[in-house]
């Protein structure tokens, strides 16, 4: 125990001693809250006391399988705590933390674990999944507690209520790099997300390599070697890569390879509808030709030697509907020589084929939701195949006695091409999603997705893509694992704040919108914060204080720059830096271009801590600079970006917590 902890202990036991020996009866101390986690723990047991990270701390394996997960840990450790912990077996010791798999499962679910915080702290689970999150929670624990290394005694029981929890990313439209799908693999781990669906396919990619068929291949791609060293990074996480390659539909780019495999008929070909690339040609294969399915075989059999996944995802979405169907004199003629009363029915043949193929290698298939939607069948898929629901929720198709998995269009999707802002298609409102949308349960409901759709992306930055998404999947994290609906978002925005992110993705320059990908260390809760203002419009100052990012503060119409924003956090504490986040409804008026940070420990004595230009984005950007002691934070506009020169506006603004 540290010389500093140890003296405040020696002290503070004194004065109890003598409270009891010679003053009234000492009141018992208000029990420990649960730690701030995202998600939030299920159960939450205090005791009294403290266990403490130190640096004689060992990681104890209770059970050599779990070497991993404790080599990961200790890294991590080092990374937040600046405490590595040396792994060892035997018996764990006051500090050590104790790793021990053959417990009963919580909840009766293999990611469930028990952690208890005694003289050591014990994980323990029935399966390796739960031993993980089990780490992750104590990881966010102590970056959330109120003094470094130190936490409450007590025991969490924990499991999730969702089996299947996580995010699609199509990198088909738009190619993401490694790094990036790596930085967001440790962040699905860090939120207990287990499920990274990769859509490797559209119109205008192809982009997994192919020795088979080589002149489909996108000049942007991943390599095989590069996706089976992200598939075994993922597991190390505990997260399943569903990788898809989507067929017959959105096939522009294999059909402009490959014309002879592609419908000739310019219903199919050209639908030329909302869909972006429909206008380009070839958008479907001829899916009536053995030709093509012998070649979907090819691919399904190449993909599905690359992962290890027990899926393997077909697509099967957005093929031009009944009209345009019967428009195609091939397609029509296929029908009725198969006798189908119809022409939907071929679709559904085709799924099933292609469904025998993924099988066939060990897998089980899933598709998107769309061989009924506005569209008569007499026949249906095989029902054991997996559906992504996504043009309604998943009641109705699990009923059906299909397992699904729920990532619907509108509370689920995250498409910053298309809606950038509260109230447009595409953009996914946090408030609505987290505290209305039931999340339902059920025996063929097998959980959920963020889908983060690349439509109208490939010339935007990357961080400005990722950051729409940010939120959204800690939402579903938290709503997939304990929360029930009807909860208030700012709370749990609050709590998102604390936790922070997962490593963050390493960038060249600490300018850019990049370097924000996964840098938050973790905020101070704006709990009981107040804020002031040089002057005000439309929106108060405690509208950036108020844990909801769809308010603003803004100054007066009439006034001019420089405006100023002054929080009172209440008490002083120790910050590293400041999160600035414009105006998020889509206004430019305001939004902050030349700043300076300000602090103070008495409201009066203020002295300036950093300066600097944001850049012209929506995004949020962390200002750090020196650890210092703040009760005040003033936040000074000097410029905008936006056109008339005269105006600040701040969505929120918050504290980074020093370590």
């Amino acid at each position: 125990m540290p010389v500093v902890r140890r003296s405040w202990f020696g002290v503070t036991a004194a004065t109890l001693l003598a409270g009891v020996l010679t003053g009234p009866t000492a009141r018992a101390a208000e029990p420990a809250p649960a730690p701030v986690t995202v998600p939030a723990v299920r159960a939450w047991e205090p005791a009294p006391g403290t266990w403490e990270l130190t640096g004689g701390t060992r990681i104890v394996l209770g059970d050599p399988a779990l070497a991993d997960v404790a080599d990961l840990l200790a890294g991590e450790l080092a990374d937040q705590e600046g405490v590595r912990p040396r792994v060892a077996a035997g018996e764990p010791h006051a500090h050590d933390i104790h790793l021990t798999l053959g417990a009963p499962a919580p909840g009766g679910s293999p990611e469930g674990y028990e952690l208890t915080l005694a003289d050591s702290a014990r994980i323990a689970a029935a399966d390796r999944r739960g031993v993980l999150y089990g780490t992750r929670t104590l990881l966010q624990a102590l970056r959330t507690g109120k003094a470094p290394g130190v936490l409450a005694r007590g025991t969490v029981r924990d499991w999730p209520t969702h089996g299947s929890r996580g995010q699609m990313l199509d990198v088909g439209r738009k190619f993401f790099p490694v790094d990036y799908l790596k930085q967001q693999i440790r962040q699905l781990a860090w939120y207990k997300l287990n499920t990274f669906h990769l859509h490797l396919t559209d119109w205008n990619g192809y982009r997994i390599e192919s020795d088979l068929h080589p002149e489909i291949v996108s000049p942007e791609h991943y390599t095989k070697a590069e996706l089976r060293e992200l598939e075994r990074y993922a597991a190390r996480y505990g997260v399943t890569i569903v990788p898809e390659i989507d067929l017959p539909g959105h096939a522009a780019a294999i059909g402009a390879a490959r014309p002879d495999l592609a419908f000739t008929c310019a219903s199919l070909s050209y639908p030329n509808n909302h869909w972006e690339g429909s206008d380009t040609g070839h958008w479907t294969l001829d899916y009536t030709k053995p030709a093509m399915r012998d070649f979907a075989r090819d691919l399904i059999g190449e993909v599905a030697d690359i992962f290890d996944s027990p899926y393997l995802h077909l697509g099967t979405d957005e093929v031009p509907l009944t009209p345009a169907q019967l428009a195609c004199p091939e397609l029509v003629a296929y029908q009725q020589e198969k006798g189908y009363p119809h022409v939907g029915d071929v679709l559904v043949e085709f799924i099933d084929e292609m469904d025998a193929a993924v099988r066939a290698k060990g897998k089980t298939t899933q598709i998107w939701q769309w061989w009924d939607y506005q569209q008569e069948t007499s026949i249906d898929p095989d029902r054991r195949i997996v559906v992504n629901e996504w043009k309604s929720s998943p009641e109705a198709r699990a009923a059906q006695g299909y397992p699904v998995i729920g990532s619907q269009d509108g509370p689920l999707y995250v498409s910053p091409g298309f809606g950038a802002a509260p109230g447009k298609y595409g953009f996914f409102d946090v408030r609505k999603t987290y505290r209305d949308y039931p999340f339902a349960t059920g025996g063929n409901i097998l959980g959920y997705r963020v889908s983060r759709w690349s439509d109208r992306t490939r010339s935007l930055a990357l961080g400005w893509v990722d950051y729409f998404a940010r939120r959204p999947l800690a939402v579903v994290a938290d709503r997939t694992w304990a929360t029930p609906a009807g909860s208030d978002v700012r709370p749990f925005l609050d709590r998102y704040d604390q936790v922070g992110d997962a490593l963050p993705l390493r960038t060249p320059d600490p300018e850019s919108p990049e370097s924000q990908i996964g840098a938050n260390p973790g905020m101070l809760s704006q709990a009981g914060w107040t804020a002031t203002a040089s002057s005000r419009e439309t929106g108060p100052p405690s509208h950036a204080v108020d844990n909801d990012p769809y308010t603003h503060w803004h100054s007066a119409y009439t006034a001019t720059l420089p405006q100023r924003l002054t929080v009172d956090t209440g008490t002083v504490q120790r910050i590293a830096g400041v999160r600035y986040m414009p105006r998020q409804d889509g206004g430019i008026n305001g939004r902050i271009r030349d700043y300076e940070i300000l602090v103070s420990t008495d409201g009066t004595q203020w002295r300036t801590v950093a300066s600097g230009t944001f850049p012209e984005d929506r995004t949020e950007f962390i200002v750090p600079f020196e650890t210092t002691g703040a009760r005040h934070i003033a936040l000074r506009a000097l410029s905008e970006h936006g056109p008339s020169g005269t105006f600040a506006s701040v969505a929120e603004l918050d504290a980074v917590r020093a370590r």
